[in-house]
């Protein structure tokens, strides 16, 4: 029997030198038991071979994690956070707002927008202007416009139509601007009859509309050939 000295304790290696054929010379060396410190000898942890059920990974059977596959899918988009101290304005209040900014008429010289009538309580009907953008063939022409803002708005965009003749790809025959359109059907709730109104201008603009011929227009003062509703 062999005695070896293993740094902080002393471990017995028994081994047999005697009588070892070939094939059990070539065989790995017997196990070295374990101190009462239970640290192993260098040629123990060397020569210790896999775990049952362990592989070849070291950390098979040390509960270590797996390591992530390089091909795993992208881990999901979180979804945009709703600010919980935003103040939401009420309908009526919003519609007061874009009723006065309308009667300072900053915007006079291409748009304008108001009530249709001043006793409506409800801020439901409202009536606009466009100046057709120069350079194009809305130019030097005046557009009215009719706006319903129902009960949920500004949750929901309003309902637009043109009262004078247009000839635009984003308005149906009877003037009313496709829902589907631009704004329209990006609405959110910040955006405002302004915005619709100086979007469908520039519209006008765009390579699609800018040179496309239009109807003529009623003289002044006299009625639309679109019937209102």
């Amino acid at each position: 029997l062999k005695q070896r000295s293993f740094g902080c304790c002393r471990h017995t290696a028994q081994s047999s030198d005697l009588f070892l054929s070939e094939e059990t010379a070539r065989s790995p060396p017997p196990a070295i038991s374990m101190g009462i410190c239970g640290c192993k000898s260098q040629e123990a942890q060397v020569n210790e071979g896999p775990r049952a059920g362990g592989g070849t990974n070291s950390g098979a059977g040390s509960g270590a994690s797996p390591q992530p596959s390089q091909q795993s899918a992208p881990a999901a988009r979180p979804a945009k956070a709703k600010d919980p101290n935003k103040v939401i304005m009420p309908r009526n209040f919003r519609l007061l707002d874009e009723l006065e900014k309308g009667q300072k008429a900053e915007r006079a010289s291409t748009l304008s927008w108001g009530l249709k009538r001043d006793d409506d309580m409800t801020l439901t009907e409202w009536d606009a202007t466009i100046f057709g953008p120069i350079d194009t063939s809305f130019d030097n022409r005046i557009y009215s416009l009719e706006i319903e803002c129902g009960e949920t708005y500004p949750d929901e965009p309003p309902k637009v139509r043109f009262t004078t003749p247009i000839n635009m790809n984003c308005v149906e025959s009877d003037g009313t601007v496709r829902p589907t359109w631009g704004i329209l059907a990006r609405w959110e709730r910040d955006s405002t009859m302004e915005n619709i109104l100086d979007a469908l201008r520039k519209e006008m603009s765009s390579g699609q509309n800018r040179k496309l011929a239009q109807p003529a227009q009623p003289p002044p003062g006299g009625a639309s050939t679109t019937a209102r509703a």
